[in-house]
């Protein structure tokens, strides 16, 4: 009878310290992303992309600028549900790598993106204010790794077919 309980306690044990294990092993892995979201005032998360308090408030503030009335919770709701939505459509973009496949997503992304860095810093990080344009791309093709075609594989474009 010794023999059972003392086989019992062991696989009682066994079982407790397993646990034990594998809870360390799920907050482990899921402790860094809680923390970014924590540091980075999150709103929501969106497939582990996250839209913070700054992005709410600037959608928010846009949205009570075209409202006559104060905002309502479901006025919140709703610029939130519509960021969200945003989100999704963007990695749907990203997914089927419309910015490459598209010239018309391509174009007004591009032209979108120009407009930004001539009228203001693009993040906190990246500033054009003290340089021009030209000075900025050039920046950015010195950082790029760039592998060119021989010159002869180029076509003229005027052995393109036109459709």
């Amino acid at each position: 009878m010794f023999l059972t309980v003392q086989k019992d306690t062991n696989h009682r044990a066994l079982i407790l310290l397993s646990s034990g294990a594998l809870l360390g092993i799920f907050l482990a892995l899921i402790a860094p992303r809680w923390m970014v979201y924590q540091e980075q005032d999150v709103i929501a998360s969106v497939n582990n992309s996250v839209i913070d308090q700054q992005q709410y408030h600037q959608a928010l503030l846009l949205f009570s600028q075209e409202k006559r009335h104060t905002v309502t919770n479901t006025d919140r709701i709703l610029v939130l549900n519509k960021l969200i939505e945003e989100e999704l459509l963007v990695q749907y973009a990203i997914s089927i790598d419309a910015l490459r496949k598209d010239p018309i997503t391509r174009q007004r992304i591009l032209q979108t993106l120009l407009d930004t860095l001539q009228n203001q810093s693009f993040d906190d990080t990246q500033t054009v204010q003290n340089a021009t344009l030209r000075d900025y791309i050039s920046q950015l093709r010195e950082n790029a790794t760039i592998t060119r075609l021989s010159v002869t594989a180029y076509v003229d474009p005027s052995d393109i077919e036109k459709p």
